[in-house]
């Protein structure tokens, strides 16, 4: 994969269906929030919640993914996607430090959106817990006692990497520490 300068969609699939014939499903939860993405329509605020807070978290887990990967492939898969969500992440963010520069009730705005996704999310479960035990076990590294609790410690380390970053961009977008830290701990806890 070496000199590879943009991965294909189809990588994930067969990566997926490497050992299995049918892709996994998307939880009711994971639905609802992308739906509350897709019903958002004003774009400023769509792309900070899509490309700031969720894609800003979703590069902590590829970052974790490429750390605890168990080969080489998927550690170079997961790099590179890394570095194209992160394109993503920075686009929104000068997208947004614009309309913050022009709009000075832009912040409001933001937080509303939180908040708002927030609400309509509060009766979903978060993230899977299938997930959750998948990530401990990868991060393990083996079904031992001791390795699972290094892989549950890691992965406990991934959601305050999450956190921080998220705390990091919306302090770039101007908010202060207390606000920040308020308005990251509304985030969805299904990494989305």
């Amino acid at each position: 994969m070496e000199g590879l300068a943009k991965i294909s969609p189809e990588v994930f699939t067969r990566r997926a269906r490497l050992k299995r014939e049918n892709l996994g499903l998307s939880t009711v939860g994971g639905q609802a929030s992308l739906k509350t993405l897709l019903d958002e329509p004003d774009f400023a605020l769509a792309s900070f919640l899509l490309s700031v807070l969720g894609e800003g978290s979703f590069l902590s887990l590829l970052w974790f993914l490429r750390d605890n990967a168990p080969d080489p492939v998927t550690r170079q898969v997961a790099t590179l996607t890394a570095q194209d969500e992160a394109r993503h992440v920075a686009f929104g963010l000068a997208h947004l430090e614009r309309h913050c520069q022009i709009d000075p009730m832009m912040h409001g705005r933001l937080r509303g959106a939180i908040e708002q996704r927030h609400d309509a999310l509060s009766n979903t479960a978060g993230l899977n817990a299938l997930v959750f035990d998948a990530l401990i076990t990868l991060a393990a590294g083996s079904l031992e006692p001791t390795a699972l609790q290094r892989g549950f410690d890691a992965v406990s380390q991934l959601q305050a990497d999450m956190d921080r970053g998220r705390r990091i961009r919306l302090r770039k977008l101007g908010f202060d520490e207390t606000e920040a830290e308020q308005l990251s701990a509304l985030h969805t806890r299904n990494f989305m």
